[in-house]
């Protein structure tokens, strides 16, 4: 369980292991057990037969419930001012309320709604924090398969940790914003404690928990800088004068960000939780904005591509502007973050850009919008099947071949496939649209790592196989080849790119190029070659990290030699014509 994190975690555990069978209990089925465990262990007041597992729990009842079962017990008697409006200083909830603000799980202010519902990403927020629930790792998103809940999703790592105590499976929904019941407290409960210590006696008072290095993080905690960096920790906490401005979490934070940012790629971050959240809206093709993907290129904020349909692309931006001012603030030296965080707003509102292009400035106001996308259209255009692929989502390459069928039931006598100011996105979704096309066992790209041990562990955990994908015998390469059926393979097929077309728009353009599918029209590509793996923690925040180079199948990297069309085609700003796609179609 939480293998890698550097930490001990020490939990009260005051709770008496052996529980007595009650003919009471019958009816509560997977219940049973953890209602008769908190009963003995003085969780619970009431008796066993009126504990009422399928009934929602309230606010108050759950944080007194939570805090007992942690061992916390109030002896005082007293009153017990909270900070809450709503919660009496003689409450029976008031000292779980105060505890949970003074351990930080709360913030005191307004009201507590002692009598308002559950929902279970709360549940197990709280109960994960109360009960010292090491929570903040990364792990491989195929491990985390509830059926309502994505892989990039904010609350995944909280399911992960959930499938780590046994207390759901990954064929149940996960049920996010559903009403817990007191039965599903008191099981979670149950099953947290009985992987923390499972004797026949009684439990220990003081249960510590060691969570094992790994050797990275064994050679950081050795490493001389280590200490320094630790002394820092604490003279800031011990002398600095202004005590309201210390906060662990944002200097913890700081100094991943900081350490990140001295590898010098642009596209290794760590991303606190609001921009991860972004992010990962931005992969989910829904999300508030203008439609926009920017980058830090040299210093400057430059964008790589305006979507189309979008607010952005209707105004005019285009890849490679430069944004100088946001609502006339100058963002040199900001992060990514920042200038994120100003471009965003709610719905209705405006953005003013300043945008300096071919060493001309221009200021546009752009009206935010609620964008949502699909990641891939098609339709007849004439006798030729015309797809667009906006970006590469986890479902786009299935949507994809939804759309490749419908159209091959028009009998197209060729197919364009748009890429232009396609960013990117998931490896599988570009391996997954090249099935459609190239003819199996087609070399496709391949990835290289910095040690064969990583090319294998990637191997392994991508579940790639079965003729897809495979490390070569003596470099730390993965190559990946087509498995598909390759029913566009006889069409006479055309790419449209340009400036905005990146990353995993560029492998695909490159690999139908390569192996003589495809003709390249419209302007060079942007020359994005690397590869980039995301660890979600469970404080919402994100670390991607480039871990390999990308390589066409003719061996080229694409960083030093962006795609260069075959055909050069210039879209005119100036006409409403689609001068690329015009000439696609007419040639």
């Amino acid at each position: 369980m939480n293998k890698g994190i550097i930490a001990s975690v020490v939990i009260s555990l005051m709770l008496p292991w052996s529980i007595q069978a009650s003919a009471t209990t019958e009816n509560f089925g997977e219940y049973k057990e953890a209602i008769e465990y908190l009963r003995n262990a003085g969780a619970i007041e009431q008796e066993v037969s009126n504990f009422l597992p399928n009934k929602t729990i309230s606010k108050g009842d759950f944080y007194s419930m939570v805090w007992n079962a942690a061992g916390y017990r109030d002896t005082k008697n007293a009153k017990t001012p909270t900070g809450f409006s709503d919660v009496s200083p003689t409450s029976k909830y008031a000292p779980y309320v105060k505890k949970s603000v003074e351990s930080g799980i709360l913030k005191k202010g307004g009201a507590f709604h002692q009598n308002e519902k559950v929902t279970r990403i709360e549940a197990l927020k709280t109960i994960f924090s109360i009960m010292g629930i090491g929570i903040t790792r990364a792990f491989d998103k195929k491990e985390v398969t509830f059926k309502d809940l994505q892989n990039n999703n904010e609350w995944a790592p909280l399911g992960k940790t959930a499938l780590e105590f046994d207390i759901w499976t990954t064929e149940q929904t996960f049920g996010a914003r559903k009403k817990i019941t007191r039965g599903e407290v008191a099981y979670i409960i149950y099953k947290i404690s009985s992987h923390l210590g499972t004797s026949s006696g009684n439990a220990p008072q003081l249960q510590i928990i060691q969570i094992p290095f790994t050797d990275s993080q064994s050679t950081f905690v050795a490493n001389s800088e280590f200490k320094i960096l630790e002394e820092v920790w604490g003279r800031i906490h011990n002398k600095f004068v202004f005590r309201d401005r210390i906060n662990d979490k944002k200097l913890i934070q700081g100094a991943i960000d900081g350490m990140v940012k001295k590898l010098d790629d642009k596209y290794t971050v760590y991303q606190e939780p609001t921009a991860a959240k972004n992010f990962s809206e931005s992969l989910s093709g829904e999300f508030d904005g203008i439609g926009i993907s920017i980058d830090l290129i040299e210093g400057k904020v430059r964008i790589i591509s305006p979507i189309k349909g979008t607010p952005a692309n209707e105004a005019g931006l285009k890849a490679n502007d430069i944004i100088s001012e946001i609502n006339k603030k100058n963002v040199s030296g900001l992060t990514l973050l920042e200038v994120s965080n100003l471009v965003k707003g709610p719905t209705g509102t405006n953005v003013e850009l300043l945008i300096e292009r071919d060493g001309k400035k221009k200021t546009y106001t752009i009206l935010r919008k609620r964008i949502k996308l699909d990641a891939v259209t098609g339709e007849m255009m004439g006798t030729t099947g015309y797809i667009m692929v906006r970006n590469f989502t986890e479902l786009s390459g299935i949507d994809f071949g939804t759309v490749t069928k419908k159209l091959l039931e028009k009998n197209p006598t060729s197919i364009i496939i748009d890429l232009r100011d396609n960013p990117g996105g998931y490896l599988d979704a570009s391996l997954r649209m090249l099935d459609h096309i190239l003819p199996a066992k087609t070399r496709l790209a391949s990835l290289i790592f910095a040690k064969r041990e990583t090319a294998e562990e990637f191997l392994h955990e991508s579940g790639n196989g079965a003729g897809r994908a495979e490390v070569d015998p003596i470099k730390p390469e993965v190559i990946f080849y087509s498995v598909g059926q390759s029913e566009l393979a006889n069409l006479p097929i055309k790419v449209l790119i340009n400036g905005g077309s990146a990353s995993a728009s560029e492998i695909m353009a490159a690999s139908l190029r390569e192996n003589n599918h495809a003709t390249l029209i419209g302007e060079k590509s942007f020359g994005k070659g690397t590869v980039q793996e995301i660890a979600n923690f469970t404080d919402g925040s994100m670390f991607k990290q480039t871990i390999g180079r990308w390589q066409t199948p003719n061996e080229k990297n694409l960083t030093a030699n962006p795609i260069e069309p075959d055909v050069v085609i210039v879209d005119d700003p100036k006409t409403v014509k689609d001068e690329v796609l015009e000439y696609a179609l007419s040639h």
